[in-house]
């Protein structure tokens, strides 16, 4: 990313503390966030106009631009602009918009599935199939630590009706997330020794319940999104066994890394039960721990953020590369967001 670039990044996401406080928890509907989009983009259009590319993490950010493009009030000549889309039902919108917009208006998806279906609607050439990563580094796998609770991580998309019978079958869990709303739902179960809801916990805190888990579960309902993704190549790259049923970018990982974990197809709980125990009984297996490090390696070399900022250097790079209107000395300027 140009390092003029870096400003639109720096204005909203200086941390996840205010990430959280300013977008997630003060969201306010579409019309607030797409005037926060608006103030945002206009506060740094002498950037935005010089930029040859332009990464948006936010959606609104990405509308804002695409309507002054319409508008005539924003050139996209020589310039692309990307976003990523997460949900099928977003992805639909922006095709739709993007079916007569400028050529510069691209967009990045994270799995096979989605890629595949925007590409045909929308041109490969507009559609870019790029890894979702994460900081493997920082879920290294622990030195020996005690093992006392399944962990049920995640903030949407999972089962919570999993949890009653899992907790009456003698099974342990911790349900972790930042949605108020679990707190009125497992009033019942938070009584249960066995049972512990964890809210807002920091990186740190999360990684210290990832390391102390015996395996993870990612009950997943169905959505029009890879839910669980992030958690599940987490729990991989820190070595906890992961418990997952069939859904959107959780089976091509799986398949991916050669999971040695047998995936569910339904959210039955006698079945995740079963499945359960059958982890617990061989998790001292050599074998066992031989095929979770393979699929370890595996998901290391595909989904690790690479240091530096080498990875928003790749973007640019392949983008340049893949339009002859962006010059190799832009890639010069290139550098991660801040």
């Amino acid at each position: 990313m140009p390092s003029h670039g870096r400003a639109i990044v720096g204005a909203w996401f200086q941390n996840d503390e205010q990430l959280e406080c300013d977008y997630s928890r003060k969201q306010g509907g579409a019309l607030r966030r797409l005037g926060a989009a608006f103030r945002l983009v206009w506060k740094h259009y002498g950037t935005l106009r010089r930029a040859r590319m332009i990464y948006c993490l936010n959606g609104m950010h990405y509308t804002v631009l695409l309507l002054l493009s319409r508008c005539g009030l924003f050139s996209t000549e020589g310039k692309i602009i990307r976003r990523v889309a997460y949900h099928d039902t977003a992805l639909q919108r922006l095709v739709s918009s993007l079916q007569n917009a400028s050529p510069a208006f691209q967009l990045d998806c994270i799995t096979s599935e989605q890629f595949a279906t925007t590409a045909q609607q929308l041109g490969a050439r507009r559609v870019i199939l790029r890894p979702w990563k994460i900081d493997t580094g920082w879920f290294q796998p622990p030195d020996d630590v005690p093992k006392t609770r399944i962990l049920l991580p995640g903030n949407i998309s999972r089962d919570e009706s999993m949890v009653a019978p899992l907790l009456h079958g003698g099974l342990s869990i911790t349900r972790m997330a930042r949605i108020p709303s679990l707190l009125p739902r497992f009033a019942d179960e938070i009584a249960n020794p066995r049972f512990e809801l964890v809210m807002n916990a920091s990186h740190r805190e999360y990684l210290e319940h990832l390391h102390a888990a015996p395996m993870v579960l990612l009950p997943i309902v169905p959505c029009d999104n890879p839910a669980g993704l992030t958690a599940a190549m987490e729990a991989i790259s820190a070595g906890v066994p992961v418990l997952a049923n069939h859904s959107m970018g959780l089976t091509e990982l799986f398949s991916e890394c050669h999971y040695p974990v047998p995936m569910l197809h339904n959210l039955d709980p006698d079945a995740w039960a079963q499945a359960c125990h059958q982890i617990e009984d061989q998790r001292d297996s050599p074998d066992f721990l031989a095929a979770l490090d393979n699929s370890r390696q595996l998901l290391l070399k595909r989904h690790s953020i690479l240091p530096a900022g080498e990875d928003w250097e790749q973007i640019f790079a392949e983008a340049s590369t893949a339009d002859s209107a962006i010059s190799e000395a832009a890639f010069g300027a290139a550098s991660s967001p801040a």
